[in-house]
């Protein structure tokens, strides 16, 4: 329900504004939560059976054509871990990878949710644009963190295994 009533320039500027320090300030946030606190192994952050290990991803939204197209937040904030590249393979950083995977997906959801702030000062089709927007400006990241968490899994579990079998033959020797 609008309550405040601008002309359509300040509204736009309003709109812009919002929306630079919801993202930023969101995005800054939860860059700064202890990956302590992120459990990719909690039941959100678990890729569910009818994901099929993130394929579904794949079947419907074809992610391989285009998520290299999904840009980094991890530029804008100083000491973040960036997640487009994988430097190493040593589990450990994996496994910071997957929380810093949480982390994104997190940010994400919560990127969504002040949308219908904009109901406050947009008209009532402007502001279902601004949901609009809010859902295609995150879906893509969030379906990106889904498609690539289970992928993250596989890797680590065939490391495990493989470095299960390098201790086995070293104590055989």
């Amino acid at each position: 329900m609008q309550i405040l009533f601008l002309d359509p320039f300040q509204t736009l500027l309003l709109d812009i504004n919002a929306w630079l320090v919801i993202h930023l300030g969101l995005g800054y946030l939860s860059s700064r939560l202890p990956l302590d606190w992120l459990n990719p192994a909690q039941r959100l952050f678990r890729t569910f059976s009818w994901e099929k290990d993130g394929e579904i991803y794949q079947k419907f939204f074809h992610i391989r054509s285009w998520k290299h197209l999904i840009p980094s937040g991890s530029r804008l904030y100083r000491g973040a871990f960036s997640i487009q590249n994988l430097p190493t393979h040593d589990p450990t950083y994996l496994e910071g990878w997957l929380k810093e995977s949480v982390r994104a997906e997190i940010c994400h959801w919560a990127m969504i949710i002040p949308c219908f702030l904009f109901f406050l000062w947009n008209s009532i089709a402007i502001g279902w644009g601004m949901v609009a927007y809010a859902l295609l400006n995150n879906i893509f990241p969030i379906i990106l963190q889904r498609y690539n968490r289970p992928r993250m899994r596989k890797l680590l579990a065939q490391l495990e295994r493989k470095n299960s079998k390098l201790e086995a033959t070293t104590i055989s020797l």
